[in-house]
């Protein structure tokens, strides 16, 4: 059986070794690299053009929902897992909206790591219970965050509750920072909301306010 090419991309660095280590011992799959951010991890995956990626979401220059969806786009027959400590129902969303194939939480054992890869890497999806237990709850709740507001405002109401100003948030969302005071406003009247401690509670309600960074 054909060797899975494999690129880990993780910012802790003892969990990054210890996995490429005992990867490098799994005759299934064959370490391409390895990297600790988002922005190296994208252009080792564009050289290395990977079998599988395994991925962090929460990591410094670019975090691991924006690198899949433009690896996914650069590179379509690639399969990705997300390997996260995140939990909340807006990481969970936006995962399965972008497209990535396989969630598992760091607290999982390694032979479910393992599991999840070789189902991946053939083609198939994994997610653990909390990602069907999320997407069961946001599908039955008639004014789920993600019913009512658009993949932009949700990223508008991240940055807001994480205490960036419109300006900021302008250069984080390379917007106008008059689009994003035109986002703020329609968040607003769509929640029906008054003021950003109202949002900052909702979103916490919602779990939208504690995404990736």
């Amino acid at each position: 059986m054909k060797s899975v090419r494999t690129v880990l991309i993780e910012d802790q660095e003892l969990l990054r070794n210890v996995l490429v280590k005992t990867l490098e011992m799994n005759p299934h799959f064959e370490v391409l690299g390895d990297c600790a951010d988002g922005k190296s991890g994208q252009t080792l995956c564009l050289e290395a053009r990977p079998d599988l990626v395994v991925t962090d979401v929460d990591m410094p220059e670019m975090d691991g929902i924006t690198m899949a969806q433009r690896l996914l786009k650069a590179l379509p027959a690639v399969r990705i897992l997300a390997l996260t400590n995140l939990k909340d129902p807006f990481t969970i969303n936006r995962l399965r909206e972008v497209g990535v194939h396989g969630y598992v939480e760091k607290d999982q054992p390694l032979d479910i790591l393992e599991e999840a890869m070789r189902r991946v890497a053939s083609g198939g999806h994994y997610y653990t219970a909390i990602v069907q237990e999320v997407s069961s709850q946001l599908a039955q709740d008639p004014v789920a965050f993600s019913k009512i507001l658009s993949r932009r405002e949700q990223d508008v109401v991240r940055l807001v509750v994480q205490g960036l100003t419109s300006k900021e948030i302008a250069k984080t969302l390379k917007l106008h920072p008059r689009s994003v005071e035109t986002h703020r406003y329609r968040i607003m009247k769509k929640l029906e909301l008054k003021n950003v401690v109202d949002l900052v509670a909702y979103a916490e309600r919602h779990g939208l306010g504690r995404g990736i960074q």
